[in-house]
C-alpha cells in the first residue's frame, strides 16, 4: 500500500470514528441535557387532540425535570407543529433530527405525519414513539420505531365486527380520507366486514383537503347501503356530514377515532344529532391523572384522547433511558422488552414491531355537542 493510499485510508477511519463520537454525545450521550422532539398537529386537522397531546409531554417532562430529571439530565423539550400532514412533518422531524439533534422524537400524532418522517428516523438511529399514529402500516417501520397507541389492526376488526354483529348490517359503503390512517383503517374494515358475510357496495377516497363530497355521497346514496363507514379527519368530516344530509342520506354513519374532537362534535350535532357514531380505544386515564391534567391543559378540550398516551411515552423513554443508558440501539432493545409497563393509559407491553399488544374499544355516539358510549349494556 503507498503511503497515499495509507494517509486517505487514516482519514477514513478518523472520520468514522469522530463520527461514532459525534452521534454518541449528540444523541446518544450520557452527560448534559437529553433532547426529545415532539411532532403533532398544533394547527388544521386534530389540533385539539395536538394540543391534548402536547400538555401530556408537557407535564410528564416537567414532573421529570422537578424530580432531579434522568440520572441528573434534564430533558429539553423542543415542539414542532406536523399539521397533520407528510409535508410538515417531514420538514419538521428534519429540523428536529439535524439542527437541534433530538435522540428521541414523541409522534407524530397522524399516521401520515408518522408515516412521512419515520424511514429518516429510522435511518438516523433516533427513537420515535408515537402517541396517536394507528395506520397498519407503521407496525413494518422499524427497529426504533413505538407506539403507545393501538394499531388499526384492530380498530378496523372492531369496527366490521360492530357493524356486522351488533347493528346487523349486512351492506356497507365506505368513505375515506387517502392517508395511511384512512387507507389502512378501511382496508382492514373491508377485509373482516367480507369475511363475516358483508359486501361493501362502495369504496371512495378523498384527499384530506376536499372540500366537496358530493359527487362520492352520490353513488353511496345510489348504493343505498345499509351502513357508511367513513374514516375521515375532523374537518373534512365535517364538510362530510353537512352534505350526507343536504342528500338525503339516512342511513347509519360511522367513523373512526378521529372524530374525537369536540369541534366536529358541535358539527356533527347540527346535522346528525344521535345518529353519529365512531369507534375509539376504550383507554381510559384514571380519573386522579385525567382531573391532574386538565388542571395542567387549562382550556384543552378532551385531555383523555391522545394526552395519556404522550404522557407515557416520555415517561417510558425516561425510564428506559435511566434503565439502560441513552445509546439508541440500547434504548430500542429495552424497549421491545418491555413488558406490562403500568402507564397511565393503560398497561403497555411493546412486541417485536413496536406495537403495544392489547387494546380494547368502545362506540361512541354524537349527542348535544357531546359524545357518550353507546350500546353500554345496562
Amino acid at each position: 500500500m503507498s503511503q497515499r493510499i495509507k494517509i486517505i485510508a487514516g482519514v477514513v477511519v478518523l472520520v468514522v470514528v469522530l463520527g461514532g463520537i459525534y452521534f454518541y454525545q449528540g444523541k446518544g450521550g450520557e452527560t448534559g441535557s437529553i433532547k426529545v422532539g415532539f411532532i403533532g398537529a398544533l394547527t388544521g386537522d386534530a389540533a385539539s387532540i395536538g394540543a391534548a397531546a402536547q400538555k401530556g409531554m408537557e407535564l410528564a417532562v416537567k414532573e421529570i425535570n422537578e424530580a432531579g430529571g434522568v440520572n441528573g439530565r434534564i430533558i429539553e423539550a423542543i415542539y414542532e407543529d406536523g399539521k397533520c400532514m407528510a409535508a410538515p412533518a417531514s420538514s419538521a422531524a428534519n429540523k428536529l433530527m439535524n439542527v437541534d439533534k433530538v435522540g428521541a422524537i414523541i409522534g407524530g400524532l397522524c399516521s401520515g405525519e408518522t408515516a412521512a418522517f419515520a424511514p429518516a428516523a429510522m435511518q438516523n438511529k433516533t427513537i420515535v414513539i408515537s402517541y396517536c399514529s394507528s395506520a397498519p402500516d407503521l407496525s413494518k417501520t422499524g427497529k426504533y420505531f413505538f407506539r403507545t397507541y393501538p394499531s388499526d389492526s384492530l380498530q378496523g376488526k372492531f369496527a366490521a365486527e360492530f357493524a356486522y354483529n351488533t347493528l346487523g348490517k349486512r351492506t356497507a359503503a365506505i368513505v375515506y380520507h387517502v392517508s395511511p390512517w384512512g387507507s389502512g383503517l378501511t382496508e382492514v374494515f373491508k377485509k373482516r366486514f367480507e369475511e363475516l358475510g358483508g359486501a361493501v357496495l362502495v369504496s371512495e377516497g378523498m384527499q384530506q383537503t376536499d372540500k366537496d363530497y358530493r359527487s362520492v355521497l352520490s353513488k353511496v346514496k345510489a348504493a343505498n347501503p345499509d351502513i357508511v363507514f367513513a374514516p375521515t379527519y375532523s374537518i373534512g368530516a365535517s364538510v362530510l356530514v353537512k352534505q350526507y344530509v343536504d342528500l338525503g342520506i339516512t342511513v347509519q354513519l360511522m367513523g373512526g377515532d378521529a372524530w374525537e374532537d369536540k369541534a366536529f362534535f358541535t358539527e356533527a350535532t347540527k346535522t346528525l344529532n344521535g345518529r353519529a357514531l365512531y369507534s375509539v380505544t376504550a383507554a381510559k386515564p384514571t380519573k386522579e391523572f385525567e382531573g391532574k391534567l386538565k388542571a395542567y391543559a387549562t382550556g384543552v378540550e378532551n385531555v383523555a384522547f391522545c394526552g395519556p398516551q404522550a404522557y407515557d411515552a416520555v415517561r417510558i423513554l425516561a425510564e428506559t433511558i435511566r434503565n439502560v443508558g441513552a445509546n439508541p440501539d440500547k434504548v430500542a432493545d429495552a424497549l421491545h422488552a418491555l413488558r406490562d409497563y403500568d402507564g397511565v393509559s393503560g398497561k403497555i407491553s411493546f412486541d417485536a414491531n413496536g406495537d403495544i399488544t392489547h387494546a380494547e374499544y368502545i362506540v361512541k355516539v354524537i349527542k348535544d355537542g357531546m359524545s357518550k358510549e353507546a350500546y353500554v349494556e345496562e
